[in-house]
């Protein structure tokens, strides 16, 4: 078996090397463009569920978050937040602990000052901002004014795509423009009606959080007649730390409270992670059947040409099957060589490229999330279908009749 595969090696290096470069450098341009297009597809793709899953815990509830109790009796708020906070701060795996009041609110602006009023209903967040730092990246994507920090109860910041205006991504549902240091009134739920000026507007690009407000916890605590309460306690932990345990841990303190891994708080979002999931399938496939298609050509077109070739080979006692391996091995060269080549265009080029430009939609800003089992997968499948897109030719090739083959009858 050893002394076949050296001959058919043998062979398939002479083929190569006598063939024309430039024909030779052309398969393995093509198949480094199916590579590519096998990585790039499905690494956008799962760039998109990335961004989804960094919005939702770096902006929306972290890693874990604890709600009032349901049962037996359930309750709006959670009470004695600082206690609960504390305690669970002390455990191990926790960074930090932030509380988070929920209002639904309908807010009203006059944009052109003639007492026609835009009105949008939409979710105020009241928040602690010192510590809302660590779990929100709203501080940091302020476009105009400021945060929250050391602001006053009449105070408070709206994503951009509510307040409308220039940059905004809303052209329909939001304010109609307005800026900071201007007034817009907010009815709450509770028919509580407060006049705020607007002292910041933030872009953070997903768009659930571009169309809310926040004020402070203490100005939240007002409008709901609550003190030392929330909607919810967010819990941060270690990267290298699973929420799994820290779950039953903090459960065990406070078996009545609803406490939840961040994961469940993605199911709006888990449509887009199937989809994306069969989107990449079918793009792979074509993908994969377009690099065979391509290997099959080029290798019944190798074949045809050197029918006579093939024929004196058999005639002089070269074997069936290693005339087979020699052309199997000529589409592993170039399938190989084309996953080399597209690896290095997707590390040294692509992905460096996707980094300092990443594209910018509704969800966040996408590049590429590059999986290595993935990654591995698509160059095995790729080389798997060059084998039997090369085998299938050359078999029906090499299975000729001598004679025919050395005449070309």
């Amino acid at each position: 078996m050893l002394k076949n595969l050296k001959t058919a090696a043998y062979l398939a290096y002479k083929t190569v090397s006598r063939g024309k470069k430039a024909t030779n450098a052309l398969m393995i341009f093509i198949m480094s463009l199916a590579f590519i297009n096998l990585v790039f597809i499905s690494s956008i793709l799962n760039g998109v569920v990335v961004a989804i899953d960094r919005q939702l815990k770096n902006n929306f509830v972290s890693n874990i978050v604890v709600e009032p109790q349901e049962k037996p009796v359930k309750k709006d708020f959670i009470n004695r937040v600082g206690e609960l906070r504390d305690r669970i701060g002390r455990l191990p795996g926790v960074i930090a602990t932030s509380r988070h009041y929920k209002l639904n609110a309908g807010l009203s602006f006059d944009p052109n000052k003639d007492g026609r009023l835009t009105r949008r209903s939409t979710l105020i967040t009241g928040v602690d901002p010192e510590s809302e730092k660590d779990f929100s990246e709203v501080a940091s994507k302020m476009v105009r004014g400021r945060y929250l920090e050391g602001l006053g109860s009449g105070d408070i910041i709206i994503g951009l795509d509510l307040a409308g205006g220039p940059g905004s991504s809303s052209t329909i549902d939001n304010l109609g423009g307005v800026d900071v240091g201007q007034k817009i009134e907010a009815t709450f739920s509770n028919g509580l009606q407060r006049e705020y000026t607007v002292r910041g507007i933030f872009k953070t690009n997903f768009a659930l959080l571009d169309h809310e407000a926040f004020i402070t916890a203490r100005e939240a605590e007002s409008v709901l007649s609550v003190y030392d309460g929330a909607s919810q306690v967010l819990v941060k932990i270690g990267p290298d730390r699973s929420e799994a345990p820290l779950i039953a841990v903090i459960r065990s303190l406070e078996p009545y409270l609803v406490i939840r891994p961040w994961t469940e708080y993605s199911g709006m979002f888990s449509g887009v992670s199937r989809t994306v999931n069969t989107i990449t399938a079918v793009i792979s496939a074509i993908g994969l059947i377009v690099a065979a298609v391509t290997i099959f050509i080029l290798i019944f077109v190798n074949v045809t040409y050197k029918r006579r070739q093939i024929g004196i080979l058999k005639a002089i006692g070269i074997q069936e099957r290693i005339i087979v391996y020699s052309y199997v091995l000529q589409a592993l060269f170039y399938a190989c060589s084309g996953v080399v080549l597209g690896a290095l265009i997707v590390f040294f080029a692509l992905v460096p490229w996707f980094n300092a430009h990443p594209l910018d939609l509704p969800i966040g800003a996408i590049s590429l999330a590059l999986n290595r089992q993935r990654f591995a997968a698509n160059a095995l499948m790729l080389v798997g279908a060059a084998l039997v897109a090369g085998a299938i030719p050359s078999w029906q090739g090499a299975r000729e009749n001598i004679l025919k083959a050395i005449w070309g009858a």
